[in-house]
Formats: C-alpha cells, structure tokens, sequence
C-alpha cells in the first residue's frame, strides 16, 4: 500500500514539481506524489523542466495546478516548501503536514547561466530533502517487556474489548501493508509497551496506574508495575496513534 505525498509551493512549477518528479521517480514503489500551487503559474518554468530531465526523470506531462484540485482527498502527508505557512490558503486534509522551506527559484536573476544555476542548487537540495524525509523506511519496533510467562489474554482495550496482544499484531500488519517494517519482541522485565524502545506513555500521554489494584504485586515504582493488567483499559485508538506517530505518520 503506497502513501500518498502532496508538495505544495506558490506557483508550483519549480520546487514541488522537482519534489513529486523525483520521489515518484525515486520512491515510486512505497508513495504517490503529487503537487499543487497556492496561486498555480499557467505554465511550468523551462527551468525546472531542463535541470530535472537533466537527472534522467521526464517531466512530460507534468503541468502546474491548484489547490483545490486536491480538497476533496486525504494525504498521508502534506509538505509545504514555500515559506506561507502563515497565510497559506487551507490545504487538503493530511495526517501531517510538513513545513520545509526552499528559496522560490522563479525570484532569480541574472543572466541564463546565474538562473539555470540557481535552480540546480534548488534541485540538489529538493532532492537531497525528499532522500532524508522519505527514502529511508521508518521501522518500527513493538516491544512487550513483561515478567516471565504470557501476557494474560484478558488485557483489553476499553474502546473495542479486544486484546490488546491482537491490537497489536493488527497495526504490525497495517504498518508492514504501508511499506513500513514493523516487529514485535517480547522482554523479560517489570510491565512496559514501548515503539522504536520509547515508552507508550510517553509517545501519547496517558495515565497508566503505578501499581495494579487487579493484583496487588506492584511496588508502586514509577514505571515499575509489574502486574501482568497494567494497560487494561487502554483505549485501542490511543495505541494505534502511538504506533503512528513511531513511524512519523502522525
């Protein structure tokens, strides 16, 4: 299941071109990108077209557009590469938007060389910035650290009632259907559930009780509950926003 990428910038003919080009081009197999403009230019820049085609991508076919195109579909990402942030028309729904900032290349001058330079320097960093953001899959790692034997089955979820042990199998499976590497791991130790070894309370936070008045073998440590119903209760959408936001979709 590929993510769906909207780059947004003014005129889009420069900057979120290069971004959709490159990461369909680059990462076609785990994301759908698209771009649109805030005031669309009625024609891509030649600028734009000669340095990115210069890098072995096509650009034919690839012609500016708006906005409100795009209103009616939800994203997986929404990444804003003109600085308006603060006067942006709305953009399309999206589980996160990304600010990133990149000079407008259409503000050059200069004679043609200065200009088609500048716009390499503008597509090196577009692409060097699409690599970082996307070209490395974020993994995610469950990990059950518990006192010997089995998580009891009767940890449930307070939202749905369903074990939290199958919630969990759930979102490996939805994450790994993503494109994204999801395992879960099983420790000895006191009661935790961690993503990418961070805490589930401190991914989203929430009360989790620092003893468990079901069976009393607590400590009362700060983190140290070790009775095997420590999360019961939890709601399963809490959960599931903790394993979005380990794998930097939230």
């Amino acid at each position: 299941m590929t993510q769906e990428i909207l780059f947004v910038c003014n005129h889009n003919a420069g900057r979120s071109q290069m971004a959709e080009a490159y990461l369909n081009a680059r990462y076609g197999d785990r994301y759908a990108a698209f771009s649109a403009g805030n005031y669309p230019s009625s024609s891509m820049s030649k600028y734009t077209v000669q340095v990115v085609e210069e890098m072995g991508i096509p650009m034919e076919g690839y012609a500016p557009k708006s906005l409100g195109k795009f209103m009616d579909r939800r994203f997986d990402t929404v990444a804003r590469l003109c600085d308006c942030s603060g006067t942006c028309p709305v953009l399309p729904p999206a589980r996160r938007v990304i600010d990133h900032p990149i000079s407008d290349p259409s503000r050059f001058v200069g004679d043609e060389i200065d200009i088609i330079e500048g716009f390499r320097e503008v597509r090196d960093l577009v692409f060097a910035w699409v690599d970082e953001t996307f070209g490395a899959a974020v993994g995610v790692t469950i990990t059950w650290q518990r006192p010997d034997g089995p998580i009891p089955s009767v940890v449930l979820c307070s939202d749905t009632g369903r074990p939290l042990q199958e919630v969990i199998r759930d979102i490996c499976s939805l994450l790994e259907r993503q494109g994204i590497p999801c395992t879960i791991t099983e420790v000895d130790g006191p009661m935790q559930l961690a993503f990418n070894d961070v805490p589930f309370e401190k991914i989203v936070p929430i009360h989790v009780p620092k003893t468990c008045s079901m069976c009393g073998t607590c400590d009362g440590s700060d983190g140290e509950c070790t009775g095997g119903r420590r999360y019961e209760g939890i709601p399963e959408s809490v959960v599931r926003l903790a394993a979005m936001r380990a794998a930097g979709l939230k």
